[in-house]
């Protein structure tokens, strides 16, 4: 209950971290072993995270505590059941696997090496030299446990007798020899005998050549051992009997006929004893001694790299040996007393060159010193990691002999016993030395010490070293007679096990992570660690090991070694680096990885490694032939071997690829090197990802699945890798890097199998280390999971970076990237559930013509509205010309049904529906270019283009195509019939693409432009009348074109001022607006406002078709045409095809395209991506290809036509034509080829969305912001009401700084821009232009839409006449009056624009739920049902209002505002609810943390629980 605390320094239990309470829990209630240890290390960092603090540096790495392992992802052949051993692994020669007999015959082994040593022979021409040891093959029965020389295999036969009982082996030579000298002479004299008697040097206790001098003394030693010991196999008297060891006597000379002689009295006296009895044959060891020199221990104390004997002088004086042994008759080759594990690998590797050559098989047996009771030999090795060194050479035998008694050995024989997988022995001394140098154990003793390991079944053979003699073996054979002999351990999958001082089964590995990986430390890189490189340079090779001791410190299980440089000789710098590290033991515990891309730097390491180490790397990068000569050379060595996916054609980055030259090369190194599976490491190439390059975005994943490939394909190999080259795009910051590689080892590990890995083991993350945003950023780089993985992983690096910056620079850290936000599903609604339905016609205006199909009576005399009228009264038209404006036509003309068609009595939407539903429709071609094509063939210059009527005209008019249809109308008209009747058109545009005020003021004829474009739709529909006349089945349609100007809304003309302009929004839609009343006075059916390149200059002819529409009550359809300019899929003024479509699609037009500038072929993905939006129908009117040099187009009617084709095949039109260089018969190849298709079908109707554009559109119901949330964000910062900043900018004209603030908005997440410079100060109606205008030319600011805000309604509406895109109106509300509302609510659905609709009325502003309700549904009924807005453009702000105010009645306004919201967005479908979110904590401002926060909450809710949608704020 009770409890004397520091009640302030407390911590409630959910306060602490995961990781410590696991920590003190352990602890507390004594959990686990390790508890205190744990906390320790707890407290250890603890600490140093305040004196980090203090000292103002980055906090330490957090201990990981205690790590689980993950098991190692198992293959099939990881299966593989065990099973027992028939016999010791063979070597992989054809000798061995077929268990051919040796012949004996060693005359025929004719191989230059060994006859060169034969050469040499020292051997007296009257002493015995034979070399041949073969058996008359009926000597004995052909039976175990008889023995022929050459008819029998000695592998089968030892593997029986072993399995059978426990062999004996012999006891010591050397003991034998004292005792015979201490009951005979033995001096210097005896020693020399006859033949050495003038030699130059004392050679007493020489032993070996007392073969020679003393034949008799040493074949009666061997004797005693054979019938008084009972040995079944005896050593020769040849432990020195090498070059080297034969120096100190001056007899190097002597070295093959020492062993010759030693070898042949072994033989004569085994052949003796075996033909007395011939069941018990006897065999001959030819013993291979450690000489005098070692190749791992440094004989001077001042430098650890000096050595007294190289590896190959090693093998060569080995090799003259076994020459000798063979020569003399050994049966068995024992390489003994192995105290330093390179002389063994050296020995053994003579041994293997000789079988080689030979291509005999003899048995060999390898046997070990462990110097003391440290369990090590000499040169620092465990048993274990010994056996390991020597494995590869197949033994049949392995063991320890000497340096200790049985007594002393039983640990380390045990821990042989465990690991060895051929047969077994021991032959220990007679005890430890005595204070004379003696051995005290009896037989008995020695026999009673040996008997552990009879009894745990340890051994296959034993015998005696030091101090043992026949009586000792005769103990020995007797009390083992007793035992049966260590059974093989059973055979399973094999594994890789290499060693320094320590072995270390790869398989078995789990790194400090936790996971079945290898580490391979890196630091000890040339290529890798600067630090690592000057060292090397300079010579430090001290501090080099220092690094290397930090790498098996940090939890480097191998260390690779690299020195490749071209400033270094590699030879050289790697000899020393490993001649030093293994006498360093902290160091050469380790294995080694011996890394060059030079492969006689490797091979120069390899000669100077006792263990076994890998090699990386090999290849066929070098071809097929030099790749197995690398491969037979590791073997040979032992060495595990990486193998890179590289081959002749160079270096795999696919899948395939790997995984194509891995199981290439495991082919070549397994069946023809034969080649260790288990020891192939193959690395597949791990490459660099977060280039900015696409192509190497999948290098992580190209990696990860051929892991798992190679590894089911190719049994028993493992993959490696190096693994910075995985993020050296990030590199500088650790942390990014070593992220990346967590995710990368974790799934390439447990999910593909990869074991291998060259790291920094000090940095590695585990998996569950990193914070959960940077595992997501990692993933998705990694995985290649979202084409933003690079640009987010680049923004995650910022961010490291500027954390290292802020502790150096001791400033507060940096605000972290929230990185990729999970989105959060937008709440949804009745509304939001209603199914998309099959549309049967496109969307259509709300006017009641439209809204009913009324026919256009073309009457259009009875257009009295004032501005038509006034405009008609300025007519040039003269007054003896055809002027008539009525079109109509008997109503009995023509039958009343489709195809036909009667103007005044049928709906041309209807008619225009069916047509385009029915069939691909064909519009026209280029009139330019069939004019220019008149021209080439007719009279057609200045001349002609003025006609009679302009004769005197003031400047030149030539080019003014348009004015020909008053000119020359029988040249237009002709050309109209032509697209009609050649090329099969239903619809041709009019000669008017120039005919406004503004085009014709380059001709002085604005004056004219009711006359043009009357005159230009008046043949057109004279001619599709006479055409139509003679096929009513198929009425032929004029479509009265309105084309860009010569002037843009939304470009400057000027380079110094971006908001200069040569025309405005109201110029340009009078001008259009006179041009639509001379379309339609001359008789055109439909409207097509085309080739736009400036959405603003459409906008504006959209605005003027809409007032001559409404002004006439006329439904005439309106297609538009927009221009993609270049390959970049944009309009001059910068839009996308999609946002060009959002801009204009108010106007309900009933068909959009593309026209102009491209050909067919270039306009393929922009078509596509239109298709994939467009409402309404979708046509096409491409150039005939690109323009050629001389301006021309070059493609032919086939060639427009098969270029066309893919949008005929994806079904993408419902009407075709062409443009620029298109004439008649390319129209008649369209139409041929697009028969074969249907026309597109119209998109399914669901639910209407809001939809607005910049220069790239956005559905505001598709967003999510930054954060997930379904939220618009539309950005505060250009807000003179919100910003001090921004309106000190405005205040002062600088509209470049304004911009700057307008850019970082979009970067930092606002999908919208709030413009807003209504203040009292200020021309709010030029500062809005002047914005305007300037942000629409800033790529970085205009690609997002724009909401213009204001209170004074005047400012908004200067604004959106600069806006090309479709922005929102901030804001119209009630507090007006219903009239004015609807006139406002009315011009902006004009212009095509979203509108904020405040909760205000004429009596206020909402503030409580109910107000706020009851306005907006008010507001909601006047616009929907009275004004015809669009219910998805209309945005509501129900008041976001001051909470924390201090006064009662405001603290439920938050509430209030988000109960709203709700019944709002359920009772008026389709709206958006808005609000200016930093109202809501105004009472807080100057502590952002504060007001963002609350901002927070408010927002988590109102968005997910009642649906809002859109918020004013500063992202």
């Amino acid at each position: 209950d009770v409890g004397i605390v520091n009640a302030k320094e407390m911590y409630h239990i959910d306060d602490l971290e995961e990781d410590m309470l696991e920590v003190c829990e352990n602890l507390v209630f004594n959990k686990i072993p390790e508890a205190t240890d744990d906390m320790l290390e707890r407290t250890a960092y603890e600490r140093a995270c305040i004196d980090a603090r203090k000292n103002n540096r980055a906090p330490p790495r957090k201990p990981r505590g205690r790590i689980k392992n993950i098991p190692r992802l198992e293959f099939d052949w990881d299966k593989i059941p065990a099973k027992p051993a028939t016999e010791p692994p063979r070597p992989t020669s054809d000798a061995a696997q077929n268990h051919t007999p040796n012949p004996y015959k060693n005359s025929s082994l004719t191989h230059e090496k060994i006859m060169e040593i034969r050469s040499r022979s020292t051997i007296p021409k009257d002493a015995p030299s034979g070399i041949d040891w073969n058996q008359d093959p009926n000597l004995y029965p052909p039976s175990y446990p008889h023995y022929v020389r050459g008819r029998d295999s000695l592998r089968k036969h030892i593997t029986t007798l072993f399995q059978s009982k426990i062999a004996m082996y012999d006891g010591a030579m050397g003991t034998m020899i004292q005792n015979y000298g201490k009951k005979n002479k033995l001096g210097e004299e005896e020693y020399r005998g006859e033949r050495f008697k003038g030699w130059s040097c004392n050679v007493k206790g020489n032993n070996d050549m007392l073969s020679i001098t003393m034949p008799e003394v040493i074949k009666g030693i061997y004797k005693q051992y054979l019938e008084v010991g009972g040995s079944n196999l005896i050593g020769t008297n040849t432990f020195s009997s090498t070059t080297i060891a034969m120096a100190d006597y001056e007899m190097e000379a002597y070295a093959y006929e020492l062993n010759y002689a030693g070898a042949r009295l072994a033989r004569e006296a085994c052949d003796e004893v075996t033909a007395k009895d011939p069941t018990n044959p006897r065999f001959v060891c030819g013993a291979i001694g450690p000489t005098n020199r070692t190749g791992s221990i440094s004989p001077s104390v001042e430098d650890a790299s000096a050595r007294n004997v190289t590896f190959d002088e090693l093998v060569e004086t080995y090799f003259e040996q076994v020459v000798g042994l063979v020569d003399g008759g050994a049966d068995v080759l024992i390489v003994e007393t192995i105290f330093d594990t390179l002389n063994a690998k050296a020995a053994l590797y003579a041994v293997g060159e000789f079988l080689e050559f030979s291509g005999l098989d003899i048995p060999v047996f390898v046997s070990g010193t462990l110097v003391d009771q440290s369990g090590r030999t000499l040169s620092g090795q465990t048993g274990e990691a010994f056996y390991a060194s020597i494995r590869h050479a197949k033994p049949m035998c392995v063991g320890l002999n000497c340096a200790l008694g049985a007594q002393q050995m039983v640990p380390f024989v045990e821990r042989l016993a465990n690991v060895v997988e051929c047969f077994m022995h021991v032959y220990s001394n007679a005890g430890l030395p005595n204070a004379m140098g003696g051995y005290d154990d009896t037989p008995e003793d020695m026999a009673r010490y040996n008997k552990v390991f009879f009894e745990n079944g340890w051994l296959n053979m034993v015998g005696g070293c030091c101090g043992s003699t026949p009586p000792h073996i005769k103990a020995l054979r007797e009390l083992s007679s007793n035992y049966s002999p260590r059974k093989l351990p059973d055979v399973g999958r094999p594994k890789m096990w290499l060693s320094g001082l320590e072995d270390l089964v790869v398989e078995d590995v789990h790194n400090h992570l936790g996971l079945p990986f290898l580490n391979v430390g890196e630091r000890c890189n040339i290529a890798g660690s600067m630090k690592f490189k000057k060292l090397m340079m300079a010579g430090d090779y001290g501090a080099a090991m220092d690094i290397a001791k930090k790498q098996v410190e940090d939890g480097a299980h191998v260390i690779d070694i690299n020195v490749d440089d071209g400033m270094l000789d590699g030879v050289a710098a790697m000899q020393k680096f490993v001649k030093i590290a293994v006498t360093e033991p902290e160091v050469s515990k380790a294995p080694f990885m011996l890394d060059a891309s030079n492969f006689k730097i490797v091979v120069a390491g390899l000669k100077w490694c006792q263990g076994k180490p890998i090699v990386n790397s090999i290849s066929l990068k070098v071809g097929e032939e030099l790749f197995k000569e690398h491969a037979t050379l590791l073997k040979k060595h032992g060495a595990a071997a990486v193998v890179m996916a590289f081959d002749e054609q160079g270096q795999a980055a696919t899948c395939d690829e790997k995984v194509r030259i891995c199981q290439r090369s495991y082919k070549i190194l397994v069946e023809e090197v034969k080649f260790p599976p288990e020891d192939i490491i193959f690395d597949p190439n791990v490459l660099t990802i977060g280039t900015g390059m696409e192509e190497h975005n999948n290098y992580g994943v190209d990696f990860i699945k051929a892991t798992k490939i190679i590894k089911e394909t190719c049994p028993f190999v493992k993959i490696s890798g190096g693994i910075s080259n995985l993020s050296f795009g990030f590199r500088g910051v650790t942390k990014i890097r070593e992220s990346i590689h967590s995710v990368f080892l974790h799934h390439a590990i447990t999910e593909s199998g990869m074991d291998v890995g060259i790291v920094n083991a000090k940095e590695m993350y585990h998996i569950d280390d990193l914070e959960e945003d940077m595992l997501e950023v990692c993933e998705n780089l990694v995985f290649n999971k979202i084409p933003e993985a690079t640009d987010d992983m680049l923004e995650r690096t910022a961010y490291e970076r500027a954390c290292i910056d802020a502790r150096k620079n001791n400033r507060a850290p940096p605000r972290k990237p929230r990185g990729r936000i999970k989105n959060i599903p937008r709440l949804e609604f009745d509304w939001d559930k209603i199914p998309a339905k099959p549309a049967t016609e496109p969307p259509r205006p709300t006017s009641d013509a439209a809204q009913n199909h009324t026919p256009n009576p073309y009457k259009n005399s009875s257009l009295t509205h004032e501005k038509i009228m006034e405009i008609r009264s300025r007519s040039t038209i003269p007054k003896d010309a055809p002027s008539g404006i009525d079109w109509n036509q008997d109503p009995n003309l023509y039958p009343p049904s489709y195809p036909h068609y009667v103007r005044g009595r049928d709906s041309l939407r209807k008619h225009i529906t069916t047509l385009f539903q029915s069939k691909i429709a064909m519009y026209d071609g280029a009139m330019g270019t069939m004019i220019q094509n008149y021209g080439k063939k007719n009279k057609l210059g200045e001349e002609e283009y003025r006609g009679e009527r302009f004769k005197g005209w003031s400047c030149n008019v030539k080019g003014n195509n348009d004015m020909l249809s008053i000119t020359m109308p029988e040249v237009i008209k002709g050309i109209y019939k032509q697209y009609l009747e050649v090329g099969g058109s239903n619809l041709i545009g009019t000669n008017t693409f120039s005919s406004t005020t503004i085009a014709m003021a380059d001709y002085e004829m604005e004056a004219y432009a009711y006359e043009l474009n009357y005159a230009g739709a008046r043949l057109a529909r004279e001619a599709c009348d006479e055409v139509t006349a003679k096929d009513p089945t198929n009425p032929r349609f004029v479509c009265g074109a309105i084309g860009p100007t010569n002037r843009t809304g939304s470009i400057s003309p000027s380079v110094e001022d971006a908001s200069a302009r040569n025309v405005t929004f109201d110029e340009l839609v009078e001008t259009y607006f006179e041009q639509v009343v001379g379309l339609v006075d001359g008789g055109a059916d439909v409207l097509i406002v085309e080739t736009i390149f400036d959405t603003l200059n459409a906008k504006a002819a959209l605005y003027a078709v809409g007032e001559f529409l409404e002004f006439s009550g006329l439904d005439i359809p309106v297609f538009v045409s927009g221009t993609l300019v270049d390959q970049s899929g944009r309009t001059l003024s910068g839009q996308t095809g999609e946002a060009f479509y959002a801009s204009i699609r108010h106007a309900k037009p009933m068909c959009v395209g593309l026209n102009c500038a491209l050909g067919a072929q270039q306009m393929v993905p922009f078509v596509e991506r239109l298709a994939n939006v467009v409402e309404c129908f979708m046509h096409v009117y491409s150039n005939a290809g690109l323009p050629n040099a001389m301006g021309g187009y070059d493609d032919t009617p086939e060639d427009m036509a098969r270029y066309n084709k893919v949008f005929f095949e994806n079904g993408w039109l419902n009407m075709v034509g062409g443009c620029c260089g298109s004439t008649p018969p390319h129209i008649k190849a369209l139409r041929e080829l697009s028969s074969n298709y249907s026309p597109r079908k119209l998109p399914d109707v669901g639910r209407p969305k809001m939809w607005l554009s910049g220069l790239e559109d956005l559905v505001v119901e598709d967003v999510h912001n930054h954060l997930g949330l379904p939220f618009l964000n539309v950005g505060e910062r250009c807000n003179i009401a919100g910003s001090m900043k921004f309106k000190k900018l405005m205040m002062a004209g600088d509209y470049g700084a304004a911009m700057d603030i307008a850019k970082k908005q979009v970067e930092d997440g606002a999908h919208v821009i709030d413009i807003n410079v209504d203040d009292g100060m200020l021309d709010g109606v030029a500062a809005m232009q002047k914005f305007v205008k300037i942000a629409v030319t800033e790529p970085e600011v205009s690609k997002a839409p724009f909401m213009l805000d204001a209170s004074n309604f005047k400012i908004v509406v200067a604004g959106l006449k600069w806006c090309q895109g479709k922005p929102i109106v901030n804001s119209i509300s009630l507090k007006v009056g219903e009239e004015l509302f609807k006139e406002h609510a009315t011009l902006l659905k004009k212009h095509g624009a979203a509108a904020v609709v405040m909760a205000f009325d004429e009596q206020g502003q909402a503030a409580t739920c109910d107000e706020k309700v009851r306005i907006c549904q008010r507001s909601y009924k006047i616009l929907v049902e009275e004004v015809k807005f669009p219910p998805e453009d209309i945005i509501f702000d129900p008041n976001v209002l001051t909470i924390g105010t201090g006064m009662e009645e405001h603290n439920n306004y938050g509430v209030d505002f988000i109960k709203a919201t709700k019944i709002i967005k359920e009772t008026c479908p389709f709206v958006k609810i808005s609000g200016g979110i930093s109202n809501l904590s105004f009472g807080f401002r100057g502590v952002t943390k504060i007001r963002e926060s609350i901002h927070s909450v408010f927002l988590h809710h109102a968005i997910t629980e009642s649906g809002m949608d859109v918020g004013i704020v500063n992202a």
